[in-house]
């Protein structure tokens, strides 16, 4: 089954960098990282407060991994991409990155 190309899959997460690896170069020369990151906030239900926890991995690829590279685990960060199979076999999903950007405290209260 596929979906036409005008179908979303745009994801936005405002979490905390867990971990991420080294930056390494495909076959093709085409730079990678690959990160784990993590949320935990309150969201609202059918009208009721309700505690939302998880971890995500995420893949950066060319430009994105070298931003990417340079983030710091520990800090706060708003990711947007898209979600898509971590390989053909799988169905474990990882959010391919395309935004990243640093949260600030302020930023948090919105």
């Amino acid at each position: 089954m596929s979906l036409h190309s005008n179908f979303a899959n745009r994801c936005t997460f405002d979490v905390c960098l867990v971990e991420k690896t080294s930056l390494r170069h495909t076959l093709a020369g085409v730079p990678v990282v690959e990160a784990v990151v993590a949320f935990d906030a309150p969201q609202v239900e059918n009208h009721q407060p309700r505690q939302a926890a998880f971890e995500l991995s995420v893949i950066a690829i060319g430009e994105m991994a070298q931003v990417l590279n340079q983030a710091n685990s520990g800090q706060f960060y708003r990711v947007q991409g898209f979600l898509n199979r971590k390989s053909l076999k799988s169905v474990k999903l990882r959010l391919h990155l395309t935004h990243l950007s640093p949260l600030s405290v302020d930023d948090s209260l919105n």
